[in-house]
């Protein structure tokens, strides 16, 4: 497994149980959105079953509250790790998955989009991983429609908050020197072949100085706004359409990798994007009210999906918790609709 082979070339550090109860690792991105088929740079995300006593401290004798608490595990990150036999960089991100299936109940839009991956961004995935895999649906709730208009939201303003150190500098040299913004780093280059002047090679050097500060700066200059931002925009707003239509998520589906791809290679401007996505805001508000998806998450099923899941993993859970049956669970509720009204009775 992936984790394995990276941590005994010693170029990872999880936990050390973590990579033998990795029950779900997956790729994210460009790649599982069917926009690009350059896998060098992979965004992997997945979750893990940690020991029992960090999902039931009362076992090693914790009572809640009191005294020194014991750590919990909720997710292991690790950025920009470079494999050189593969020549391929990872980002990884792996949750307990406890903090996993309550990210994805609140249909937070990375952890939803793991969990519908296409099969083949599918790198590892146990009995386990399977039995949440074909239960995915159960997560998808009208939710959605706040997260990832929320999550566009954001999009639309990083696509045109430029931030890109010198991007204001070479942008203002290109005026003065009359070089079309449309020009590429490695055009500028070719000019100056034919334009010696010192103007002209400060203009050079400070675009390579822009570039290699910022990886999609010349992006921006090109497109007038960063179009990388532009296409999770109209993603997000197309995947929240489908889950409220369609009650799934193809994160791949033709249409909509036609248009991502378009947005990405700057087909679009930064305009077309802004109303493509006033005009979804509204479309997605009518639809809202009309979905027929469950307007919030069945917790009791999600949750006996997570207990099913633990006690696939580490046997009986009778010693960790009390399931409550159906009646007890009803006489509660009713005790505390009496208590929260015993005022107005």
């Amino acid at each position: 497994m992936l984790l394995n082979k990276l941590q005994d070339k010693g170029l990872i550090h999880p936990p050390g149980w973590l990579p033998d109860n990795t029950v779900y690792l997956v790729q994210m991105g460009s790649v599982a959105y069917g926009v690009s088929n350059d896998s060098s740079d992979m965004d992997i995300y997945g979750y893990a079953l940690p020991t029992r006593d960090m999902i039931f401290p009362h076992l090693a004798g914790e009572i809640f509250g009191f005294g020194k608490q014991k750590k919990r595990f909720e997710q292991w990150q690790e950025h920009h790790i470079k494999d050189p036999g593969s020549k391929k960089e990872y980002d990884f991100c792996v949750y307990g998955i406890v903090k996993y299936f309550n990210l994805v109940m609140q249909c937070n839009p990375n952890m939803l989009d793991s969990l519908f991956v296409p099969q083949r961004c599918i790198l590892h995935c146990t009995q386990i991983g399977e039995m949440v895999r074909e239960k995915r649906r159960l997560f998808l709730h009208k939710g959605a429609f706040h997260k990832f208009k929320g999550y566009a939201f954001s999009q639309q303003h990083k696509m045109k908050t430029k931030g890109h150190k010198h991007l204001e500098e070479v942008e203002k040299m290109e005026d003065d020197l009359g070089v079309p913004r449309s020009t590429t780093l490695e055009q500028a280059r070719e000019l100056f072949k034919t334009n010696r002047s010192s103007a002209f090679e400060k203009y050079v050097k400070l675009y390579e100085k822009m570039v290699e500060a910022g990886g999609r700066a010349e992006r921006c200059k090109i497109h007038r706004f960063d179009s990388k931002f532009g296409y999770h925009l109209v993603r997000l707003v197309s995947e929240c359409e489908q889950v409220l239509t369609e009650h799934d998520l193809v994160l791949d589906e033709k249409g909509r990798r036609e248009q991502m791809k378009a947005v990405r290679r700057g087909d679009w401007t930064v305009e077309q994007v802004e109303e493509y996505f006033e005009q979804k805001e509204k479309q997605l508000e009518e639809l809202y009210h009309k979905s027929t998806l469950q307007h919030k998450p069945d917790e009791e099923a999600i949750k006996e999906l997570l207990l099913n899941c633990l006690e696939h993993h580490y046997g009986s859970l009778d010693a960790c918790i009390i399931r409550e049956d159906q009646a007890v669970r009803a006489l509660r509720e009713i005790i505390e609709i009496v208590d929260k009204n015993r005022g107005a009775i």
